[in-house]
C-alpha cells in the first residue's frame, strides 16, 4: 500500500508541476468561461428577440379576431396590413388568414436574426390551444408557414428548412474539421518528437527545409483524408434528409428542399479547407514545442479551440457582425451565396486562402533545425 500510495503521489507531483497541464488546466478554465458568457449573451439576445412581434388582423372570421386578441394578450400588437416594414421592429409577424378556422394555417413572417430566428415562434401554438379550450374542442396542431427575409430574398417554409441545414452543416464544418485536423496534426508532429527521429532524420543529407516541407505534406494529405470522409458524410446525411418529404396536417405532402445544391456547398468546403489548412500550420508550430503525443493532444486543442469559440455566437446572431473574422467565414460564405452576393463569398475565399498560403509559407520559411529539436526559435 505505502508503494501505491508513493507512486501515486509521484504522478500527481509530476503532472501538477508539468507547465503543459497548468496552461491546459487555465486555458480549459477561461475558455468555458468565454464560452458560457457568449453563449449565454447570444441566447438572451435571442430570446428577448422573439418576444416582440406583431398580429396583423383584417377582415377574418370571429373565431379569428379571437385568436388575434389571445395573440394580443400573449404580447403581440395589432396591425391591420403586413409590410415588410414590420420586421424592423418586429421579430416576426403573425398574418391571421380571412378564412381562420381549427385547425388553422398562418402564415408567420420574419427576418434572420441567428437560427433560432428560423422555426416557427411558440405563442402562435399556445395561442391556438387557448382557443381550442374556449370553443370546446379537442387542441389541434396549428399548421405555421414561415417565410425569413434573409437579404432581398424571401424563404418559402421549404428553403427555410434548406437555410437550416446549410447554415448547421457550415458551422459543424467551420468548428469540427478545423479541430480534428489540427489534432491530427498534433498527434504527426508529437510522434516524431517522442521517438527523437527529427535528430535522427537530419543527421541524413535531409535538410531542415526538406524535413519540414514532407512533415507538412504529410500532414495537409491527413487533412485532405480527413476532409474528405467530412464531405462524404454530409453527402450521406443529406441523402437520407431528402428520402422523404414530412406529410402535412391535411395529409398532403409539403415539398421540402432540405438539401442545399453544390453551388452552396462547395463554397463552404474551400473556405472550410483553407481555414483548416490555416490552423494546421499553427498546430504543427504549436506541437514541435512539446515533448510526446499526449502533450500535444493537450497543447494543441487549448490553442486551436479558442479561435474556433466564436463560431458559438455565429449561430445565434446575424452573420454580418462577425464577417471580419476569419474562422466564421465559412457561414459567411454561406450566407453571401444565399442572398446572392457572390462578390463577397469570393473575397472570402480570397482571403482564407491567403491566410492558409501564408501561415505555411511561414513555417517553411522560419522553421530551423533548432526549432524542430528544442522547440525554440533561433536567437
Amino acid at each position: 500500500m505505502g508503494a501505491f500510495t508513493a507512486l501515486v503521489v509521484k504522478d500527481l507531483q509530476e503532472i501538477l508541476s508539468s507547465r503543459y497541464f497548468l496552461a491546459s488546466l487555465l486555458g480549459g478554465f477561461l475558455v468555458l468561461i468565454v464560452l458560457g458568457a457568449v453563449m449565454g449573451a447570444s441566447i438572451e439576445t435571442a430570446q428577448k428577440a422573439t418576444q416582440s412581434f406583431a398580429v396583423v388582423v383584417g377582415n377574418t372570421t370571429e373565431l379569428g379576431q379571437r385568436y388575434a386578441e389571445l395573440l394580443r394578450e400573449l404580447g403581440g400588437v395589432l396591425y391591420e396590413k403586413f409590410s415588410p416594414d414590420l420586421l424592423d421592429k418586429y421579430s416576426y409577424a403573425v398574418v391571421v388568414p380571412p378564412n381562420f378556422t381549427l385547425p388553422a394555417k398562418v402564415e408567420v413572417y420574419a427576418k434572420y436574426r441567428g437560427l433560432l430566428s428560423t422555426a416557427a415562434p411558440p405563442f402562435v401554438e399556445l395561442a391556438a390551444r387557448r382557443l381550442a379550450e374556449e370553443v370546446g374542442v379537442p387542441p389541434r396542431p396549428i399548421n405555421a408557414e414561415l417565410y425569413v427575409y434573409l437579404g432581398n430574398r424571401v424563404l418559402k417554409p421549404g428553403e427555410v428548412a434548406m437555410l437550416v441545414n446549410l447554415f448547421l452543416i457550415s458551422w459543424m464544418f467551420m468548428f469540427l474539421v478545423p479541430l480534428l485536423i489540427a489534432s491530427t496534426a498534433a498527434v504527426a508532429v508529437g510522434l516524431e518528437k517522442e521517438k527523437r527521429t527529427f535528430e535522427l532524420i537530419l543527421s541524413t543529407p535531409a535538410t531542415a527545409r526538406t524535413l519540414v516541407a514532407a512533415k507538412l505534406t504529410s500532414a495537409v494529405a491527413l487533412a485532405f483524408i480527413q476532409f474528405a470522409a467530412m464531405v462524404v458524410a454530409l453527402i450521406f446525411y443529406f441523402y437520407n434528409l431528402s428520402r422523404a418529404a414530412p406529410p402535412a396536417p391535411s395529409g398532403e405532402v409539403v415539398e421540402v428542399a432540405v438539401a442545399p445544391s453544390p453551388a452552396l456547398i462547395v463554397p463552404v468546403a474551400l473556405s472550410t479547407l483553407a481555414l483548416s489548412l490555416a490552423l494546421l500550420g499553427l498546430a504543427f508550430i504549436a506541437a514541435t514545442r512539446v515533448e510526446d503525443i499526449k502533450t500535444a493532444q493537450s497543447v494543441v486543442p487549448m490553442v486551436v479551440f479558442p479561435l474556433l469559440v466564436p463560431s458559438f455566437a455565429a449561430i445565434f446572431g446575424t452573420v454580418e457582425g462577425l464577417e471580419a473574422y476569419p474562422f466564421v467565414h465559412p457561414l459567411a460564405v454561406a450566407y453571401s451565396a444565399l442572398v446572392g452576393q457572390w462578390e463577397k463569398a469570393y473575397a472570402f475565399l480570397a482571403t482564407d486562402w491567403a491566410l492558409a498560403i501564408a501561415v505555411i509559407a511561414s513555417i517553411l520559411k522560419f522553421v530551423t533545425p533548432d526549432y524542430l529539436i528544442t522547440g525554440r526559435w533561433r536567437r
